[in-house]
C-alpha cells in the first residue's frame, strides 16, 4: 500500500520571499519572458498579451494576461500555456 505525502508550505519562508528586494525583478524578468513566448506562440497576427505587475503590501505578484487579437479563448489558452513552457528556464 502506497504511503500519502504531506506538503505543507512554509507560509512565512514564501511571504518573506515575495517581500525580497529582488524578487520583483525577478518576477517582471519571469513575466516578460512569458510574454515574449506567447506572442511567438500566438497564431500569425495575433499575439496582443498585456503583462501586471503589482506590489500590493510590498508583496510581488506578476501576470501575463490572454491574447486580445484573437476571440477564441481556446487560441488564447494554447498560447498562454506555451508562453508558460517557454518562461519556465
Amino acid at each position: 500500500m502506497a504511503e500519502e505525502t504531506r506538503i505543507v508550505p512554509n507560509r512565512r519562508a514564501i511571504a518573506e520571499f515575495l517581500k525580497a528586494p529582488g524578487t520583483r525583478t525577478l518576477v517582471l524578468r519571469k513575466v516578460q519572458d512569458v510574454e515574449a513566448a506567447a506572442k511567438s506562440a500566438a497564431e500569425p497576427d495575433h499575439g496582443q498579451f498585456r503583462t501586471d505587475i503589482s506590489d500590493e503590501r510590498q508583496r510581488v505578484r506578476g501576470a501575463v494576461i490572454g491574447d486580445y487579437a484573437t476571440s477564441d479563448p481556446e487560441d488564447s489558452r494554447r498560447s498562454l500555456l506555451r508562453g508558460i513552457d517557454g518562461g519556465a528556464g
